[in-house]
């Protein structure tokens, strides 16, 4: 049985795969990004250095092309690794929850409806939270309500049981209205139940 009370995210990389997976979409995405950047500036360039008539001319563009080319590639790749960090970083708001919220349903579905979760204030999906909690409170309701009707159908059911083993079975109004009241209970049951 898990205790979320007493659960804190000690760990950035709550889920490695989804969240490593995510940092190399975006930093592929970043170097995409930054390549057609690159174009846009230096093509216009390549562009003047092809067309400029004298050798001053292309010394200077060329100058100016290799310190871009310093200072840019640099630059991209730096930005690069750190979207994915951010990507990791800003991920871990989601899958922090999610995985909180895959662990409760997986103690939803094993019974334990007693389970209930809280997540961080800053964390993503907060009203999910309050939706999960709900549900495990009316399934533990139903749960209870339940229990205590198998418990009073089965005293009712082992009282006419005694009534009709009984000598002389000297009680068959009784045993009619304990049984009339066995079925009165299961018809409200099954009406509850079919809304």
């Amino acid at each position: 049985m898990i205790d979320f009370r007493n659960f804190t995210r000690k760990k950035i990389m709550v889920k490695p795969q989804y969240q490593m997976k995510l940092a190399v979409r975006f930093s592929v995405s970043i170097i995409l990004y930054s390549f057609i950047l690159g174009v846009v500036i230096f093509y216009p360039l390549y562009q003047e250095l092809n067309a400029a008539a004298t050798i001053e001319e292309q010394a200077l563009i060329s100058s100016l092309v290799l310190y871009l080319h310093k200072s840019f590639w640099p630059g991209f790749i730096l930005v690069a690794l750190l979207a994915g960090l951010q990507a990791v970083l800003s991920s871990h708001r989601l899958v922090g929850p999610m995985y909180r919220f895959e662990k409760m349903v997986q103690e939803l579905i094993l019974g334990n409806y007693s389970l209930r979760i809280k997540i961080r204030k800053r964390d993503e999906f907060k009203e999910m939270e309050g939706l999960l909690n709900k549900l495990a409170g009316t399934l533990e309701e139903a749960k209870t309500r339940d229990n205590q009707f198998y418990h009073d159908a089965r005293i009712k059911l082992e009282t006419i049981n005694a009534m009709l083993e009984a000598e002389g079975a000297e009680y068959p109004a009784d045993v009619k209205r304990l049984a009339q009241e066995l079925i009165y209970e299961l018809d409200a049951r099954d009406a509850y139940r079919a809304r």
